[in-house]
């Protein structure tokens, strides 16, 4: 008798799972904020913050490298991508210490490969509400916020500074 009440409350408890929303249904669309650490990824983190607290939702830094070419040999290799990864690091631990002075909740990425591909990647990947961006004003090479307003489905804001 105690197997066969035992197998009802087991089914029960997982009726009961099956009825509840899951955390992803729940789970609040994240902010994508692009950063580099020049002035232009500075105004992206401030303002990525700022709509972050209005929305109440929670914020992804997004660092996107480019790798250190791999024809120059095995110890500059391994000393430039050191040297890179502890720049992204530094950056992103930056950002991050501004999201909590704000009381919002954030985590940091380092992805590696084309800035703009990777970001509307990651951003599509996370179901992201919005992408900011900074912008640099380019003249001779191509501007990495306009290839993202280009090719994102979702939101873009490219933070200015004036």
């Amino acid at each position: 008798m105690t197997a066969l009440a035992t197998r009802s409350f087991v089914s029960a408890r997982k009726d009961a799972r099956r009825l509840t929303p899951t955390r992803a249904k729940n789970r609040v669309a994240p902010i994508i904020a692009a950063i580099d650490g020049s002035p232009a990824g500075w105004n992206a983190s401030d303002a990525a913050v700022r709509l972050a607290v209005e929305l109440s939702a929670p914020l992804t830094f997004v660092y996107v490298r480019r790798g250190p070419a791999g024809f120059l040999g095995t110890p500059v290799f391994d000393r430039r991508l050191t040297r890179k990864m502890a720049e992204a690091r530094r950056v992103i631990d930056h950002a991050l210490r501004g999201a909590a002075r704000a009381g919002v909740e954030a985590e940091g990425e380092i992805l590696e490969g084309s800035p703009p591909k990777r970001i509307v990647e990651f951003a599509r990947d996370r179901s992201a509400r919005l992408i900011v961006i900074g912008s640099r004003r380019r003249w001779l090479r191509r501007s990495v916020s306009c290839a993202i307003v280009r090719a994102s489905r979702r939101p873009v804001l490219v933070a200015r500074r004036d």
